[in-house]
């Protein structure tokens, strides 16, 4: 091994194919993640490949190849120093700096877009300097005297990985691993009950071009662990294209079956899975095996990412599928089909499938374990995940201050929704797909100002008009004061209590007290339909008829059937009606008598005994010729009635109850004396407590008239 000036050459172009897979994984990982977390994944794929550089040579490479202590971990060779004149140790360490360097570049793809930066160096400082050289050392520990004689104890045991499936790709897949579960997932990727959401990467393609240069870099990667130019390397280049090309067929096939469609990562990981799991055995395998461990490995790779969500464990670009179940199946089928001859391990086929699954086992315990142990340690003092805030924001800005003219866009855009600023228009950066976007929403930004703008001066023209329709409005309240008398009176015997409530400004009820001759009262009360200035309106009408026939020589049932005719020759287009009654005192002959055009009924209470006073007729309005009959009562000393509009009992509250005509009733009989100025306000009082601050839905009018009792 190395031993000739061609051996050195080709190590040297393989550890520059080895290098330049981190361009590939800094294409992937970037790609397949959103543009606000992009130039993040970038910078750790830089970063740590220079980290692991000094902490592999200070420190893992002594580890890794130092003099063995019992197979277990190198003793010296730290810091070492290299000679000009005798390449041999130097182009080894070099090529084996490339391994350590993609070991811990595997991790940045599974925990990214939560991750701190300064976390995911530590991860890199523990892989190069512990996990990645103790288990390297068991595996490939080599006398450095000579490279052909094996330190490792699970190299002496006859375990064979011949370019790494388990040493650095398991490796690394098992630290991604327990990184995943102790950060945790990203915000969005699952819901509460556990459905997937797929975060898309921002440019696919540039994630295809890093899949086809670590392809391309494979070629170092397998065709340099001979650690010689030799005749065997045209065969492991054959056949790590032969399973590359098996991973990505299998894959692109068997999920296109289970999705119904062909995912755009599918021939990506699966390529990738194809290549980890050739890595093991591509120097000891038949071109048809290599084909197959490729095939295999797709679909290893789709199940193990369904697998992952099924436990709700997010791995960004899929690199525990592709890592970590490609190298423990690569691992495996060294023993299930390689050349047993080429191996040298003078183990059976069975023997030889103990010791690999031993080789995986002993790599999950050290790299898994070990990396969960000292990630939570660290965890508990040291939080490894970004602040919700700074995920939401993007690791871009918040790690880094690095911003993309995405990012300012939508910093613009932010600032106006938080103070809602649209005066200015954003930015535009000109030839860029960002710059058309900005751009269109500049366009939305010139519509709605111009919108608001129009709004502003209508709102303004509204507050005009509105304010001379409130002064129009209060010269008819005005006008309908002046007309309705609301103050309390005493004729004859006769007390009357009047309170009037209009819903607004002007109402649609309408009264009206007349004393026909010494001793005759005359009460008219209506209501017309709906409230507000159109009622009113209404009422103006109603007011206009009554007074020029109710002085004439009129019964009330009479009165009614002349003011239904008059009203509906008048104003029968306007397909507006009333309710009314009209009732009679006679104080003389101590009666009364009433008649009612559809009005609610109306009470005379005597002696707490409520007599209603039903209606005794159609509401005016409905039809020229309508007939109306009237009743009389008897009305003593002492007795009285209680006349309403039905805004009084027609209102509801917020459970849709009506305080209606039962609790009214309820109230009268009640009372052994009934004093209106009293009763009349406490009534309003109970259904204001009623509504429990519901408002008011109708205009209310009350019309308490109370007999003097004898001698009072």
């Amino acid at each position: 091994m190395l031993e000739k000036d061609f051996d050195i050459l080709w190590i040297i172009i393989c550890s520059g194919l080895v290098f330049f897979m981190q361009a590939g994984f800094l294409c992937l990982e970037s790609g397949l993640t959103r543009t606000k977390n992009s130039i993040n994944v970038a910078i750790k794929n830089i970063t740590d490949f220079g980290i692991a550089t000094i902490l592999f040579y200070t420190v893992g490479y002594g580890l890794m190849y130092g003099n063995s202590i019992e197979g277990w971990y190198g003793a010296d060779h730290f810091l070492p120093e290299f000679s000009l004149s005798n390449p041999k140790l130097p182009v080894f360490f070099l090529f084996q700096l490339m391994f350590c360097g993609t070991a811990a570049t595997i991790v940045s793809g599974a925990v990214a877009e939560r991750m701190k930066f300064g976390a995911y160096i530590l991860i890199t400082a523990m892989i190069s300097s512990i996990i990645y050289p103790f288990f390297g050392h068991w595996v490939w520990g080599r006398s450095l005297a000579d490279l052909s004689i094996k330190t490792g104890w699970l190299a002496k045991l006859g375990f064979v990985d011949f370019a790494g499936s388990t040493v650095v790709h398991s490796v690394g897949g098992w630290v991604g691993l327990s990184a995943m579960m102790i950060i945790g997932n990203r915000m969005g990727k699952f819901d509460t009950d556990g459905k997937v959401n797929q975060i898309t990467g921002n440019n696919l393609p540039i994630a295809m071009l890093g899949t086809l240069i670590l392809w391309f870099g494979w070629i170092g990667f397998n065709g340099g662990s001979t650690l010689a130019f030799s005749k065997s390397i045209p065969g492991i280049l054959a056949n790590t294209m032969l399973a590359a090309s098996g991973g990505m067929a299998a894959a692109l096939i068997y999920g296109w079956l289970r999705l119904s469609y062909a995912e755009a990562t599918l021939p990506l990981n699966g390529a990738l899975a194809g290549l980890v799991s050739i890595t093991a055995s591509c120097h000891a395998v038949r071109s048809e095996e290599a084909l197959f461990i490729g095939f295999v490995s797709g679909i290893l790779m789709f199940e193990t990412r369904k697998l992952l969500e099924r436990f709700q464990l997010d791995d960004a670009v899929g690199a525990i599928p592709v890592h970590l179940t490609g190298g423990i199946w690569g691992t495996l089928a060294v023993g299930l089909f390689a050349n047993l001859e080429t191996l040298h391990s003078n183990l059976t086929r069975w023997g030889q499938i103990q010791v690999q699954a031993l080789g995986i086992i002993a790599c999950g315990l050290i790299a898994f374990s070990l990396s969960y142990l000292l990630l939570s340690l660290i965890n508990r003092f040291y939080p490894l995940r970004v602040s919700e805030s700074a995920e939401k924001q993007g690791l871009n800005f918040t790690e880094h201050r690095a911003t993309t003219e995405l990012y300012d866009l939508f910093s613009e855009m932010e600032y106006q929704k938080q103070t809602g600023d649209l005066s200015k228009n954003v930015s535009i950066e000109p030839f860029t797909e960002v710059g058309q976007i900005a751009e269109r929403y500049n366009l939305v930004l010139e519509k709605i100002r111009t919108n608001i703008k129009e709004k502003e001066q209508l709102t303004h023209e509204l507050e005009l008009n509105l304010g001379v329709i409130q002064n129009d409005l209060n010269t008819a309240k005005k006008i309908q004061a002046s007309i309705l008398n609301q103050e309390d009176r005493l004729i004859g015997d006769l007390e009357i209590t009047i309170r009037y409530l209009p819903l607004s400004e002007v109402g649609g009820d309408f009264f009206d007290i007349a004393e026909l001759k010494p001793g005759l009262q005359r009460i008219f009360i209506a209501d017309a339909t709906g409230h507000g200035v159109q009622a009113a309106l209404i009422t103006m009408a109603i007011k206009t008829i009554y007074e020029s026939l109710k002085r004439g020589h009129y019964s009330v049932h009479e009165l009614l059937k002349y003011l239904n005719s008059e009203y509906y020759h008048s104003f029968k287009n306007l397909n507006q009606f009333f309710t009314c009654t009209i009732i009679d005192i006679d104080s003389n002959r101590n009666l009364i008598r009433y008649a009612s055009a559809g009005h609610p009924p109306q009470f005379l209470i005597r002696d707490q005994v409520i007599t209603r006073l039903e209606k005794t007729g159609r509401i005016i309005g409905v039809k020229p010729s309508t007939e109306y009959t009237s009743h009389e009562f008897e009305f003593l000393p002492g007795n009285a009635i209680c006349l309403f509009t039905d805004g009084l009992t027609e209102q509801w509250n917020a459970d849709q109850l009506e305080f209606g005509e039962m609790k009214l009733e309820e109230y009268f009989q009640q009372k052994e004396v009934i004093s209106f100025r009293e009763d009349i306000d406490k009534i309003l009082e109970l259904q204001k407590n009623f509504l429990e601050g519901m408002p008011l839905q109708d205009d209310i009018t009350v019309i308490g008239v109370s007999r003097k009792r004898l001698g009072a």
